[in-house]
């Protein structure tokens, strides 16, 4: 792919992202929560549509040398290595022992 096309694309993706009301500067600070929270239907498919072609453009090597002389982090929606999901399960079993286990509901069996 030419830097050309992923320019476009880039731009495409940020089009779509602002139509949802953010910007995908912070795409390594997304949470699931993100989606979701105020966003109406159409907002959410346009801000996934977004989120999907940056982490496809910064899975290829034209597009991570675009996005870093951009000053975008082309790893950003790379799935978590080994060390950041033992902080994530750590910080979790913390916060069970804080917050205490969720009630269990009547037959469920477990």
């Amino acid at each position: 792919m030419s830097e050309a096309f992923i320019l476009q694309l880039l731009e495409m993706a940020e089009r779509w992202a602002e139509g949802a009301g953010t910007s995908l500067r912070n795409r390594k600070a997304f949470t699931p929560v993100v989606f979701t929270v105020t966003r109406r239907p159409e907002e959410r498919a346009l801000l996934a549509a977004a989120v999907e072609l940056h982490d496809l453009v910064g899975a290829t090597a034209v597009g991570q040398a675009v996005m870093k002389a951009m000053g975008l982090e082309p790893d950003a929606g790379a799935l978590p290595e080994d060390h950041d999901l033992v902080e994530r399960w750590s910080a979790w079993k913390a916060s069970r022992q804080i917050h205490g286990q969720p009630p269990r509901e009547a037959g469920s069996g477990a």
